[in-house]
């Protein structure tokens, strides 16, 4: 399995991550109109706190995916070879 090189990978993580933080805080605010909860808070009840967590990770999973993909098909582009195991193409 080829992986993409880390040079190109890591901005691309870091900023899924940024923008799927970003994206959630944003989300949960337009749900339930309030800010999400922050671990650091002592009063805030467990499961808000798994909902955020929740919302966040699959808004970062979800973005970190797209970006993948889209270097994978970039560097397909650029070297006629993809990244990567080929499968069935489902």
């Amino acid at each position: 399995m080829q992986s993409l090189p880390s040079a190109l990978a890591f901005p691309i993580i870091l900023g899924a991550g940024i923008l799927g933080q970003k994206l959630a805080a944003k989300l949960w605010n337009q749900v339930f109109d309030e800010d999400p909860p922050d671990t650091s808070q002592e009063d805030v009840r467990l499961v808000p706190l798994l909902g955020a967590a929740v919302i966040e990770g699959t808004m970062y999973k979800l973005l970190r995916m797209l970006a993948d993909r889209a270097l994978r098909q970039g560097v397909l582009k650029l070297s006629g070879t993809w990244p990567g195991p080929t499968g069935a193409g489902e």
